[in-house]
């Protein structure tokens, strides 16, 4: 089969000023050659709130501008640990490997959820056919087995983040990604160069490690005059106006917020709902709590709620249905979180990512204790722990069995943490997972204001 696509052609950018290009959008997104620009932004230039400011501009700017621009801002690359997905891009690679063997079926062959504009999908295929040849000639050691569970995770990584970032045909594609990389990521981000996305690279402590030559041969280097080599969150930024083009100031982000009544807090709880876990006998598992991240149905839960189930209902607070799925959409097992998809829609609570708790700070806790649909309790922060490496809020809000799962709310109803569990040989000493943590995990399926 002749294939008349013709793949997009890259030429990249070396350029004196790659941070300020790399804000600039592309003029003209069907152009069969494209120029890209890959900068590794390394160190910081002044302080690091300077830093976390510079990056939070950006947000603002490219969130204001997302008719423009699709952008995403990453911190890592998502873990494939799901079963099913694993057997399905084992299957992909192993199709793939007999369509090499006959490169007329390259065109056939199907590399995951397959992409609207014809030449991105198509150069999708030349692309990750590169990747796996600079794969080998940088591990010639590397047997069969290692080989495949490259490719299986790469091509988890085509089919969960592409979609996003191409769903928009007219617009620029921006992708930055914060923080230590493998491998692995480096050779993803590089491949999405391929594919005419602008990359992004900043690591405020060091470069990457052993760069690949072809990486280092595309990309922009930009070493600055100090590192910071202590560990970095960088919040996501809440944008007031999505329809003004101005960049925040700081100041603007400090305005504080007019607090709720206890009332209008219990409002939030239509967006908390109860779910139940069946096992394979039909029995239900456990009782526990949610939060809506998205209208569109995503649910935010503790992994612990849910693990084991073969299916799970879920209830919401004034609608006498109840909604049965079994769409496991993710979960990480260090931070007990996990996200449902329920086909309904509802309104989501926002997520707070600016500005810091403190202790003291006074918070309301809503849930299903013991099976007791939504129940609102108020108190404090009273502390901040790490446990098992796990950064945790103490707060002193009254929970109980059920309550996992519920929503953390601060006075403005922002979602500040995932209550996750309680000491029972302790009165009121409650743990959440802090809403950055939560950002982190969830940040693709978290809902935008405005």
């Amino acid at each position: 089969m002749v294939v008349t696509t013709k793949p997009l052609k890259i030429k990249y950018k070396k350029v004196k000023n790659p941070f300020q290009a790399f804000m600039q959008t592309n003029d003209n997104p069907h152009a069969l050659t494209k120029e890209v620009l890959f900068l590794r932004y390394i160190g910081i230039s002044d302080s690091i709130e300077h830093y976390i400011e510079d990056i939070q501009k950006m947000d603002a700017y490219f969130y204001a501008n997302k008719q423009d621009v699709c952008y995403l801002r990453l911190h890592k690359l998502e873990v494939l640990t799901n079963k099913a997905a694993i057997q399905k891009f084992t299957d992909v690679w192993e199709n793939w490997q007999t369509a090499m063997a006959q490169p007329q079926l390259l065109n056939k062959i199907s590399l995951g959820s397959k992409l609207k504009d014809e030449r991105i999908e198509w150069t999708k295929k030349l692309s990750f056919k590169q990747i796996i040849h600079i794969y080998k000639e940088n591990h010639p050691d590397a047997n069969d087995t290692l080989l495949k569970n490259f490719a299986v995770k790469f091509l988890y990584w085509i089919d969960y983040y592409m979609p996003q970032i191409f769903a928009d045909q007219q617009a620029s594609q921006k992708i930055v990604f914060i923080g230590d990389s493998t491998q692995h990521e480096i050779l993803f981000l590089y491949f999405l160069s391929t594919l005419g996305c602008d990359i992004c690279y900043m690591n405020p402590k060091q470069d990457m490690a052993n760069v690949y030559p072809i990486i280092a041969a595309s990309s922009t280097l930009h070493m600055c005059q100090a590192i910071y080599d202590k560990e970095l969150t960088i919040p996501k930024l809440s944008i007031v106006s999505p329809q003004s083009t101005m960049i925040p100031t700081p100041s603007s982000r400090t305005i504080p917020i007019e607090e709720c009544s206890y009332e209008q807090l219990a409002s939030f709880a239509t967006s908390v709902v109860m779910i139940k876990t069946f096992g394979p006998d039909q029995k239900v598992l456990c009782f526990g709590s949610g939060v809506v991240l998205h209208r569109d149905g995503y649910i935010l839960t503790n992994l612990h709620v849910v693990s084991g189930g073969e299916y799970y209902s879920v209830l919401y607070e004034n609608d006498t249905n109840e909604y049965i799925t079994a769409q496991f959409v993710k979960y990480h097992d260090i931070h007990d979180l996990a996200i449902l998809k329920v086909n309904r829609t509802s309104k989501a609570l926002p997520v707070k990512m600016d500005g810091q708790l403190v202790r003291g700070q006074k918070i309301v806790a809503i849930g299903s204790p013991l099976g007791l649909f939504n129940s609102v309790s108020d108190g404090i922060v009273s502390g901040f722990r790490d446990i098992r490496q796990m950064s945790m809020i103490q707060f002193t809000a009254a929970i109980s069995n059920g309550s996992s799962g519920g929503a953390l709310l601060d006075m403005q109803g922002r979602l500040v943490g995932l209550i996750t569990a309680g000491f029972n040989d302790g009165q009121n000493l409650n743990l959440a997972v802090p809403a950055h943590v939560i950002y982190q995990f969830a940040q693709n399926f978290i809902e935008q204001s405005g």
